[in-house]
């Protein structure tokens, strides 16, 4: 709003006759108030005062009245204000110490300026104080702005008393209303903002409002209001003319009939405010409304009321999220057939209505009516998540063939599965400036009709399946600022007409087939702010030098990860080159480091993670990462020593520093407290943590993942550690650190995943862990000299997923609340420990699917319940380590398993991996029949145990078993037939029990040969055995079958005697056909070429997902 006082206002100059300089109080008062805040050098107010101006009229931000010399303007705003939207990023980035943020106390001084007329200090940094209940006082204030300056505390009500106040704008979230009557004191209000202000619990603020009636402007949006009201006796809001009051949340209310007799309102902003109920039929008398918005009201119910037909001057209609389930055709007839005609007979009368949003309907059912097509006037049409599962091409085409495509300059039907190709039609919308068909299932190539959208800015087609190549006609849509079409399955090279997009601003054409060289233009896109090329697998030779990114003055993201293409850069430095953010993991960049990364001075993320660089650190690489927020050079073969200590910049907020899985030498270097994340695991690292490490004088670190794994660390595991307190992960695991676990996690209420396996540690697990139970999800502690009994604090780790007590010293028994309260496990492993007593009750841990107590001395039977575990019945279930965390590098729990004879390390793919082992304990009694239900379990051992009776009959129901262990035990009769149907099989081993009988050698066992399995069983027969069965004992295919067996393995004469026979005649049936019948022989091998190309497209299409997942799997 511009500043108009009736009065002429200057900064004056000296030679100005006319003009009085600015009088001596208001300018000590201005002094006092400065001295108060807290400001940077740099900032205009520090000119305040300066020995050479003592003319305040002349200072920043200052406008005197030209005749009298009072102050009048006082305009101290943050010249770049911040968007709301970026307002949890500036609070936790340090914003206000930058250069251009005013903070520290308002002085009371300014009651000094009686005169004042303009006080603006929005977008400030105010926090922890109150706004002044003295600005009550300045009764001349015409306009006041306080906003998003972080004001806190309930508004002052003295502010009720600036009866010329015209403008008021008090947005902030920090602020509170706890009355609203002291509104209408603002006799003189016309624009009043309040945005995000705490308004809840108050009842009286429409109340207030409408006593003022020069009010043109209300907006509260977000202000968390619960109520409003039916009615109002007396319609106070002549003058209105905007009203937004979207994003809050009324108690099951229905919307007020008066909104819709205020006069002159043109914009109405009701979305997302939870009204429910019917839309009033006085809709029809708002009659200047031009602007609508009811989206986000799902509780809306009714028909659309035939008043909407009455709003001629409508030009935007926003409906998202409404009438669900309804037919545009069929139930909003009558309300369109009036003036604003929006369905069939009267569609092309609606002369004004330009913009029609009625996205996120995914209910709306029947096809779109085709009069859509005569909104002549139509600008913006917004359609996302509507008319689910339609074709364009097909259901459509009538709709589009119509004017409507006359003046659209935005089309959007995001997220609304539609099917089939893409059409050529497109390329007739030749106003288009915004065409959005993202997230859907179009299947075809990208027509080059396309390139006809000469007014074209935004394209997004991401999130599809379009195949084909990038049409080169691409290249002329001349006006093109964003193109995104990532996430499809397009291929071929880029078009070298892309170079022609001079003013492309963002190219993401990321998780595609793209290969081929990068096209020479692409330093023509000088304008281009973000590069993404990411997730292409097959640029196996492309390359990349230079002169493709030397005139990419604007860039600041450059994603090529995952791509494989090789960087050649041959100079340390590449002009106007400087970006901000660096993506570059699986390029080819090595073998050298790259020097030319010595002159990138904006660089604040660097990924150059498995980049085959087998090269020393240059020493100037610790001095840029000083303003670095993100840096991972893991898994390359880079080598040097670490620095004493890594420093960053102070303001920077959350560094997360990744070179795990390299050759650095030297000890743990010490790091300042806004490190967020350190992974240092698989190196060569030596000598003990620091003791002090974590001691920052008072200041609290922000620490919350370490990985100091894999190294050649020593000494004791120092109680510095616990100095972290916001720590989520802590990776100790191989190295050899020995004494005490200690005892000092008092303060790690956060801590989710703690690994010290592999060490020589020696202590019990100490209880001060409990305060961390309620986080806690993963503890590996496996391969250390632990003992003690099983600790109680586990007790309440009711979110533990994994548990890895293995190899050990612990004893005693394992107590039943394991499967009562910590129902979250999906993995247990207490293998080689001294537990003893009977198997604890594990049934209602429904995720259990990894199950290790082997090598203990447990007694007992196995309990029936362990048929009941459903995380080893559900095959579709995938278990996992269940560690999550917004933290950016998630390790991966590695263990040896015992499977299939082989002792094998697992990693990410233990996750998925089904197993029991209770093997080498005391364990007697039968296997319980329960056992077969367990569907899914891939590995079974119960080998050196006493148990004893039959194997169950019907075990071949295990059908996902590839290993099978009921070695040494005493189990006795026959095998049974059924375990030669389970096909996945790929180890068994019955040997040294008593069974009995003929080997059920059929189906799937003749794939083992080796009779080892089967040693000491002295009553057993048959192959893979030397020892052959009796006449009379049945064979295990009469046992399976109930036939008659002949107990000859060999096959009769006759066979042999009409094998060759029988060869000759199939050989020729088939082959004389093809080569005496000239059109069979064509089919035959047209239909092999076509089973070629089809096997040959599924590996193209399949290889490249494999990787993809490869190479997720390997960040991971």
């Amino acid at each position: 709003m511009p500043f108009i006082t009736g009065t002429s206002t200057s900064t004056s100059t000296a030679s100005d006759s006319t003009t009085k300089g600015c009088i001596k109080a208001e300018r000590d008062a201005l002094l006092a108030f400065k001295a108060q805040i807290i400001h940077h050098k740099a900032h205009p107010i520090s000119s305040w005062g300066d020995q050479n101006d003592d003319d305040c009229c002349h200072w920043a931000g200052v406008r005197c009245d030209n005749i009298s010399g009072h102050i009048l303007r006082l305009n101290l705003q943050r010249k770049q204000p911040r968007h709301y939207h970026d307002y949890d990023y500036d609070l936790h980035n340090g914003w206000c110490d930058d250069q251009l943020s005013l903070s520290g106390n308002i002085s009371e001084s300014l009651i000094g300026h009686q005169h004042l007329k303009y006080l603006d200090l929005s977008n400030n940094c105010f926090f922890n104080i109150s706004i002044p209940k003295f600005l009550g006082s300045l009764e001349h204030l015409v306009h006041l702005d306080l906003s998003y300056s972080s004001f806190t505390g309930i508004i002052p009500h003295e502010l009720g008393n600036l009866t010329r106040l015209r403008y008021l704008n008090l947005a902030n979230y920090y602020n509170k209303v706890d009355d609203a009557e002291w509104l209408s004191g603002l006799s003189s209000i016309r624009y009043f903002f309040m945005d995000h202000v705490n308004f809840s619990g108050v009842e009286n603020i429409m109340q207030s409002l409408n006593k003022l009636r020069h009010l043109k402007n209300v907006s509260l949006f977000a202000c968390r209001m619960n109520s409003i009201p039916e009615s109002l006796p007396h319609l106070n809001f002549t003058s209105l003319t905007f009203m937004d009051i979207g994003l809050n949340m009324f108690d099951n209310t229905s919307i007020p009939e008066w909104l819709f007799r205020i006069p002159n309102l043109r914009e109405l902003y009701m979305y997302y405010t939870g009204f429910t109920g019917a839309i009033p039929s006085s809709v029809g008398n708002a009659t200047s409304l031009q602007f609508l918005s009811l989206a986000g009201n799902g509780g809306i119910s009714g028909d659309m009321p035939s008043g909407f037909g009455d709003l001629c001057n409508l030009q935007r209609l926003l409906l998202g999220g409404t009438f669900v389930g309804k037919s545009l055709e069929e139930d909003f007839r009558d309300a369109f057939s009036g003036c604003i005609s929006c369905v069939p007979s009267s569609i092309g009368n609606a002369a004004s209505l330009q913009f029609l949003f009625l996205s996120g309907n995914r209910g709306i059912s029947g096809d779109m009516p085709r009069e859509f097509g005569d909104l002549c006037n139509l600008q913006l049409l917004q359609l996302d998540g509507t008319f689910v599962g339609k074709s364009l091409e097909e259901d459509f085409r009538d709709t589009f063939s119509r004017c409507i495509r006359q003046n659209l300059t935005g089309l959007s039907f995001q997220d609304s599965s539609l099917q089939g190709p893409l059409p050529d039609w497109l390329g007739e919308f030749t106003n288009l400036n915004y065409l959005d068909l993202s997230s859907n299932s179009f299947n075809s190539s990208i027509p080059a009709s396309i390139g006809r959208l000469s007014k074209l800015q935004e394209l997004h087609l991401y999130d599809n399946a379009l195949n084909g190549s990038i049409p080169a006609s691409i290249g002329s849509l001349s006006k093109l600022q964003e193109l995104h079409l990532y996430d499809n399955a397009l291929n071929g090279s880029i078009p070298e007409s892309f170079g022609r997009l001079s003013g492309l601003e963002y190219l993401d054409l990321s998780g595609n087939d793209l290969n081929g060289p990068i096209p020479e233009s692409l330093p023509q896109l000088s304008n281009l702010l973000r590069l993404d090329l990411g997730y292409n697998f097959n640029y196996y030779n492309s390359v990349i030098t230079e002169a493709h990114l030397a005139n990419l003055t604007s860039l600041k993201n450059l994603t090529l990860d995952h791509t494989n293409l090789v960087l050649n850069i041959s100079t340390d430095r590449i002009p106007g080159f400087q970006p901000n953010g660096l993506f570059l993991s699986y390029c080819n960049i090595g073998p050298k480091f790259p020097v030319w990364l010595a002159n990138q001075v904006n660089l604040d993320v660097v990924d150059i993670s498995n980049a085959g660089i087998k090269d020393s650190i240059p020493d100037w690489f610790w001095n840029i990462t000083y303003s670095i927020l993100y840096l991972d050079l893991s898994n390359n073969e880079i080598n040097g020593r670490l620095p004493h200590s890594f420093k960053f910049q102070a303001k920077l907020d959350g560094v997360s520093i990744f070179l795990g899985s390299n050759r650095f030498e030297g000890s743990v270097p010490y790091f300042p407290p806004n490190l967020d994340a350190l992974n240092l695991s698989s190196n060569l690292l030596s000598g003990n943590i620091p003791s002090d490490l974590g001691n920052f004088g008072g200041i609290s670190p922000q620490l919350t993942s370490l990985s100091l794994s894999s190294n050649n660390l020593i000494g004791s595991i120092p109680n510095s550690l616990c100095n972290f307190k916001y720590l989520v992960l802590l990776e100790l695991s191989n190295n050899h650190f020995e004494g005490a676990i200690p005892n000092c996690w008092n303060n790690l209420t956060s801590l989710q995943y703690l690994n010290l396996a592999n060490n020589s540690l020696a202590s019990e697990v100490p209880n001060s862990l409990i305060n961390s139970s309620l986080s806690l999800q993963v503890l590996h502690l496996s391969n250390n000299q632990l003992h003690g009994e099983f600790p109680s604090f586990l007790k309440k780790c009711t979110s533990m997923t994994t548990l890895i007590f293995d190899n050990n010293n612990f004893s005693g028994e394992i107590p039943n609340w394991v499967g009562e309260t910590m129902t979250s496990l999906m993995i247990l492993t207490l293998k080689e420990n001294n537990f003893s007593g009977n198997l604890p009750l594990l049934s209602n841990l429904t995720s259990l699917h990894f199950l290790d107590l082997s090598h203990n001395s447990f007694v007992g039977s196995i309990p029936q319940s362990y048929g009941n575990l459903t995380g080893m019945i559900n095959t579709s279930m995938n278990g996992g380590a269940g560690f999550s965390s917004n933290i950016s590098e998630v390790l991966v729990i590695t263990m040896t398993v015992s499977t299939k004879g082989l002792d094998l390390q697992y990693g990410v793919i233990l996750s998925s991996f089904k197993f029991i082992d209770l093997s080498a304990n005391k364990l007697s009694g039968q296997i319980p029949k329960e056992i077969v239900n367990l569907v899914a379990l891939q590995n079974l051992d119960l080998s050196c145990n006493k148990l004893s009776g039959e194997i169950p009959s019907n075990i071949g129901l295990m059908q996902s078993l590839e290993s099978l262990n009921l070695s040494r035990n005493v189990l006795i009769g026959s095998i049974p037939p059924s375990l030669s149907t389970i096909d996945f099989l790929g180890s068994l081993n019955l040997s040294h029990n008593n069974l009995s009988g003929k080997i059920p050698y059929t189906r799937h066992l003749t794939t083992f040969n080796d009779p080892s399995m089967y040693a000491g069983n002295l009553n057993l027969c048959g192959a893979p055995l030397d020892k052959n069965c009796t006449n009379d004992e049945p064979t295990s295919n009469s046992q399976a079958n109930g036939q008659e067996d002949d107990n000859n393995d060999s096959p009769p004469i006759w066979f042999y005697l009409g094998l060759m026979p029988g060869f000759v005649v199939g050989f020729w049936i088939v082959w004389g056909i093809l080569l005496f019948k000239k059109e069979w022989r064509y089919l035959y091998f047209k239909y092999l070429d076509h089973m070629y190309d089809m096997m040959y497209v599924k590996i193209m299409i399949t290889v490249p997902k494999i990787k993809r997942l490869f190479f997720v799997m390997r960040s991971m």
